[in-house]
């Protein structure tokens, strides 16, 4: 009976999260290792990629009383990178897409618990404000910059799907496929999609070193999706780290990084601690 009883403590401690009563300081679930966690959008009315406040800030206290050390993202690419350490228990914060609703929402609630993230802005967006959502300004992303939250590129113009064939029955994200010319009847060259991905990076690079003064260069590739010649023109262009949406822990040495996607309605209190933990 002593058997069975030890062993339905086991399940039961398996099954449920631990409270953070049960946890301390010193509490260690992983070394050398960073857990990234992607959001989209905020707003009262869940959908989609967007999560309220209230679900977000849940995360965020999660977070806080497990016992995650949430770093900058500038902090973890000089550890992909050889050039430095992390603490145990290691997540960063990203958004994507550059909604204003970072701003808004989830600044003030991850300053509560002093906590700072890096958001991937569509430049062209921030620029035209040519969106039915509204995206962060110039100006407000240098202010939040002087708070510690840091930007860099989603592109410029590229998070579009468009039309790979005469038909439009095929398509696919723009910044990794090459696309149908309706005006010259035809798909793009091989250099053409080359020259166009090109002048797309120099757009957004420049601006996030013209507006924001970056000293470091990123990318979170569009719907995730990228190839060996979008890596290379990014990188011979300075970029040196890809934000990918495929789950997992990320190792020094590689400069592909994994996320977990935590913007969801579906992310519960439970499940959230669940998606970091799968990863100890």
């Amino acid at each position: 009976m002593k058997a069975i009883a030890l062993l339905l403590v086991i399940a039961l401690a398996v099954v449920w999260p631990v409270s953070s009563s049960q946890l301390n300081a010193s509490s260690s679930y992983y070394k050398n290792k960073v857990i990234v966690l992607m959001y989209h959008h905020i707003d009262t009315k869940e959908s989609g990629a967007t999560i309220s406040p209230g679900r977000f800030g849940t995360h965020m206290k999660l977070l806080k009383d497990y016992g995650y050390n949430v770093i900058s993202v500038e902090q973890f690419a000089d550890f992909m990178q050889k050039k430095g350490t992390v603490p145990d228990n290691a997540v960063v914060i990203t958004f994507d897409d550059g909604y204003e609703s970072f701003n808004q929402y989830a600044v003030p609630i991850m300053k509560k618990y002093d906590f700072v993230a890096t958001h991937f802005i569509i430049g062209a967006s921030s620029d035209k404000q040519n969106v039915s959502t509204k995206h962060l300004s110039w100006d407000t992303m240098r202010k939040l910059k002087e708070e510690g939250f840091s930007f860099y590129s989603h592109t410029y113009d590229l998070h579009k799907y468009a039309e790979l064939n005469e038909s439009g029955s095929k398509k696919g994200p723009m910044l990794s496929n090459r696309i149908y010319l309706k005006d010259k009847k035809r798909l793009e060259t091989k250099a053409e999609y080359t020259a166009r991905v090109t002048n797309d990076i120099s757009l957004i690079e420049g601006k996030l070193k013209d507006e924001l003064d970056n000293k470091y260069q990123m990318i979170a590739f569009p719907f995730g999706s990228f190839n060996s010649t979008v890596k290379k023109l990014q990188k011979e262009q300075g970029v040196s780290l890809f934000f990918t949406t495929r789950p997992g822990i990320n190792k020094a040495g590689s400069d592909e990084v994994f996320r977990i996607n935590a913007g969801s309605p579906k992310i519960t209190a439970n499940k959230f601690l669940e998606s970091l933990r799968k990863f100890h």
